[in-house]
C-alpha cells in the first residue's frame, strides 16, 4: 500500500506576528504544514508553538532569519530538509514615519534591503525548491497603490514590491509558477517595524487614530489571510500578476465630505 503524500508545504517570511501569523494559521486550516521566518527568536517560538496549538494535525517550525542577511537564506534551504514548496509569502517589511526627503539615508537602505531585495532573494533562493503549480504572494500595501507623504519612503518601496510582483509574475509563469501581490490596508495593530524615528517598536495604540475605511471598520490580518489563502488555492489558477488592494474601501476614491464641511 502506498503512503500518502506529504501536506503541501508554505514558507512565510515574517510570519511571526500580524498579517503574517495569520496567513501561516489561515493557510494551516487549509492542511499545510509551515515554515516561518522572522528576526526574534522568542516572538517565532512562541508564535510556532500557538500554530501548532491552534492546528494540532498540521506542522509548524520556525527559523530565525534576517531578510537582509543574504548568507544565512541557506540555512532556509536547509530547514526544507528537500520538501517541496508549494506556498510562498514574503510578508517582512520595516518601515518609517517619516516624509520621505527627511527619511535618514541608512533607514531608506534598509527599507530597499527588507522590502524590495529581500522577497526578491527569497523567490529566488526557494526557485530550484518550488513545486509544480506553486503559488508566490507579495504581501505589500495601499501605501504602494497610492502613497503617503507621511510614510514616504515606505511608500516609495511598497510601489516596487508591486512591480515587483509583476515582473517576477511574467519571468515565472513559464515554469507553472503564479506570483501575486497582496496591498492591505490600515490592519490593526498595525505593523510592528513601522516606526517614528527614534522608535523601535510601534505603538500598539497606534491605530486609534487612524480614520475608518469606507467599509465601517478598520482591517483584521485575517482579511488579508483569507485573500491569501485563495491566491494560494487552485481556485485562483489564472491569477498572475494581479496587485489586489484587501483596504475596505479605503482607497476606491474621495467619498462625499462631511454635510458641515460641505455646506458650510
Amino acid at each position: 500500500m502506498e503512503s500518502s503524500a506529504p501536506p503541501p508545504l508554505a514558507v512565510i517570511a515574517g510570519g511571526t506576528s500580524g498579517i503574517g501569523f495569520s496567513v501561516a494559521a489561515r493557510l494551516m486550516q487549509d492542511g499545510y504544514d509551515v515554515l516561518i521566518t522572522g528576526r526574534n527568536t522568542s516572538r517565532g517560538e512562541e508564535a510556532s508553538r500557538k500554530l501548532k496549538a491552534l492546528h494540532a494535525e498540521g506542522e509548524a517550525a520556525f527559523l530565525a532569519l534576517e531578510s537582509s542577511d543574504w548568507h544565512a537564506y541557506g540555512r532556509l534551504v536547509d530547514a526544507l530538509a528537500s520538501r517541496p514548496v508549494s506556498t510562498v509569502v514574503a510578508s517582512a517589511a520595516f518601515g518609517m514615519q517619516a516624509h520621505v526627503i527627511d527619511t535618514p539615508t541608512e533607514a531608506f537602505h534598509e527599507m530597499l534591503a527588507v522590502n524590495v531585495a529581500a522577497p526578491l532573494h527569497l523567490v529566488k533562493t526557494l526557485r530550484p525548491h518550488l513545486s509544480s503549480h506553486a503559488s508566490i504572494i507579495l504581501i505589500s500595501s495601499d501605501a504602494g497603490i497610492d502613497g503617503e507623504q507621511a510614510l514616504g519612503a515606505y511608500s516609495v518601496t511598497k510601489a516596487a514590491v508591486n512591480m515587483l510582483g509583476r515582473m517576477l509574475a511574467l519571468d515565472l509563469a513559464p515554469e507553472g509558477v503564479r506570483v501575486n501581490v497582496v496591498c492591505p490596508g490600515d490592519t490593526v495593530p498595525g505593523m510592528r517595524y513601522l516606526l517614528r524615528p527614534g522608535e523601535t517598536e510601534r505603538s500598539r495604540e497606534d491605530y486609534l487614530a487612524w480614520p475608518i475605511p469606507p467599509r465601517g471598520r478598520l482591517g483584521k490580518p485575517e482579511d488579508t489571510a483569507e485573500f491569501v489563502a485563495f491566491l494560494a488555492s487552485p481556485k485562483a489558477d489564472f491569477m498572475v500578476g494581479t496587485v489586489t488592494l484587501v483596504d475596505g474601501g479605503s482607497r476606491a476614491g474621495r467619498p462625499d465630505a462631511p454635510q458641515a464641511a460641505r455646506w458650510g
